[in-house]
Formats: structure tokens, C-alpha cells, sequence
């Protein structure tokens, strides 16, 4: 699977061609707001779903950044908000005031936010990008880059990012976390508000040779509004 580097081009330049790939730069910057729906499904190893969920994901990305994720779960309506640098979490009108889920929630959202947001998000501050060795995807060849992020340590997860080594489309990417490294194919993609954004995804769980266990999640996008 593995060939040589490709010296001629750097990693930051990978992902800047990847941006334009994905509707540009500017385009992005243009962006004040942002929802969409997000459908994920678990699934157990046996291939049996384990939850089902449906979020309306909300996004204010200019000035006094803000949003919301909104989704009902065991009947309960649930709602995470980020306003004035501080994050909620409301279940069924009950305010929740547990520290723990309250890190829990903001770490959610803004992992929400992030995802949404590649590639063009991996040019946050800080941010390291390293190009390592073609990785072959069936027959598309890609360029693979290493992301690490400020405050990473060794014990932190290890991002590497997919990225079609002729159109610079971002077409996969793996994280390798403690108990596990999981592989997310991105499938499809909705073009319908001039961005490339992700429509549809799958997330496999890899064993001890790198190869695909099972699909542990599956996630559909839709519905996108920006303005």
C-alpha cells in the first residue's frame, strides 16, 4: 500500500490544494453561519445498530463565535449551546451542572464544528502538518498527512488525513486513540451551497494489522444553510 514520498509538494501545500478542491478559501471565510442535519448510526461488531440519532447542528463562526447542537435522545430533547465563551447543556429544560458532562458537551461541540469544517480547518493556529509516505485507497492514489495539534502529547490521539494525490480531494482519514484506531471513508460529498462539504461517511474500527474490523458508525449530512 505504501510508496515513496513525494518530495515536489509539502504538506501545507497538499492541504491548500485540497481547499480549493473543496470550494476555496475565501469562499470559507465568507461563511457566517452554518447548519445543517447530522444522521449518525452505532452499530454493534455484529453488525446490529446500537443507537440512531439525528442532529440539527448550528454554527455562528464570525465574531463572538457561537452554535448549538440540538437532537432527541430516549425521549429526552437535548440541546448543547455555546454562547459568550461558555457552554450548556440542557436536558428535557433541566440545566445540567456536572462538570464532567459539561467537558464532555464542549468537547463534542467543537469536535462537531471541526469536523464540518475540513480541510479547511486544519490550518488552525498552531497546527503542524507533516506529509508522509502515498497510501494506494483501492486505485486512488493519495497523498497521507500527519496532524498535530497544539498541546499534543504522546499519549494524545494521532490524526492522519487522505488526500486524492491528483484532484486533492480529502477522501479519508484515520485516528489512532488508546484502545483503538478507527478508518472514516467519506463517501459522498453535498456541493449544493458552492462548498464541498461531507454527505455521507463511514467509520470502521481497524484491527491489529490495519485492516477494517468493522463499520462501527455511519454518518449522513444534509440540508446545509449558509450564509
Amino acid at each position: 500500500m505504501l510508496g515513496c514520498s513525494d518530495t515536489a509538494i509539502t504538506a501545507e501545500e497538499v492541504v491548500m490544494k485540497s481547499i480549493e478542491n473543496h470550494g476555496g478559501l475565501t469562499s470559507w471565510q465568507r461563511v457566517k453561519q452554518l447548519s445543517f442535519v447530522k444522521e449518525t448510526t452505532l452499530f454493534f461488531e455484529d453488525g446490529t445498530v446500537e443507537n440512531k440519532i439525528n442532529q440539527l447542528q448550528s454554527f455562528h463562526l464570525k465574531t463572538n463565535f457561537s452554535g448549538s447542537i440540538k437532537w432527541q435522545e430516549n425521549e429526552k430533547n437535548i440541546v448543547i449551546s455555546f454562547n459568550d465563551n461558555e457552554i450548556s447543556k440542557i436536558i428535557n429544560d433541566s440545566l445540567v451542572t456536572s462538570f464532567i458532562e459539561l467537558e464532555e458537551a464542549r468537547n463534542s461541540f467543537f469536535a462537531a464544528q471541526y469536523v464540518v469544517g475540513q480541510p479547511f480547518t486544519l490550518l488552525g493556529k498552531g497546527t503542524k502538518l507533516i506529509l508522509k509516505d502515498n497510501v494506494f485507497i483501492g486505485d486512488i492514489k493519495t497523498y497521507a498527512v500527519n496532524v498535530i495539534y497544539p498541546n499534543d502529547t504522546n499519549m494524545s490521539d494521532k490524526w492522519t488525513y487522505f488526500f486524492d494525490s491528483h484532484t486533492f480531494e480529502m477522501v479519508a482519514n484515520k485516528v489512532e486513540l488508546s484502545n483503538h484506531t478507527s478508518w472514516i471513508d467519506n463517501i459522498t460529498y453535498d456541493e449544493s451551497s458552492g462548498i464541498k462539504f461531507n454527505a455521507h461517511r463511514k467509520s470502521y474500527r481497524l484491527n491489529s494489522l490495519g485492516e477494517k474490523s468493522y463499520l462501527r458508525a455511519e454518518y449522513f449530512y444534509r440540508n446545509f444553510k449558509i450564509n
